[in-house]
């Protein structure tokens, strides 16, 4: 089955995004964290107020909103956009062929071919599918290039060739 796209930065940071909450349990801590600290952060405001010592919760609340920018991924997206711009075969038409060997990737000035022993896994994110030849290291398949019968045959093959667990 052969695929053509395009990649753009949108997809970057959606397929980071993917990549990041691809074991639900991180995104649980996440939020958990967020909401402990928004918490810990309201309770701080009340007792200042209460007690009228409220000129030293400026360097607390930019503490705060700091570390829920990084939860909430301005990091991931400034990542993302900065892998796009940087790359210059991130830009341009894609193909990629799955058949019985591995994948046979194709972009504006270079080549791959993956044999499906060397991917580790596969992870289908909203818009995505993501495909690993390392813990890190994905190829990015969007969604938007597949019908819905295309779509059901690249997971079902994906899934046949790289096992779940590896």
């Amino acid at each position: 089955m052969e695929i053509t796209y395009e990649l753009s930065q949108k997809d970057f940071t959606e397929s980071f995004a993917a990549h990041r909450n691809r074991r639900p349990v991180m995104r649980w801590i996440r939020w958990t964290i967020a909401w402990i600290l928004i918490v810990a952060s309201a309770l701080v405001l009340f007792g200042s107020i209460r007690t009228g010592n409220t000129e030293t919760l400026l360097p607390f609340f930019l503490v705060v909103a700091m570390w829920l920018v990084i939860l909430a991924g301005g990091p991931l997206w400034w990542s993302a956009r900065r892998q796009f711009l940087k790359q210059p075969g991130a830009r341009g038409p894609r193909t990629v062929l799955f058949d019985d060997i591995g994948a046979h990737w194709r972009w504006n000035g270079g080549s791959s071919d993956v044999e499906w022993k060397n991917y580790v896994r596969s992870v289908e994110g909203k818009n995505h599918i993501l495909v690993y030849t390392s813990p890190a290291c994905f190829n990015i398949v969007p969604k938007r290039a597949l019908d819905k019968e295309e779509l059901i045959r690249v997971l079902a093959l994906l899934k046949q060739r790289i096992p779940a667990g590896r």
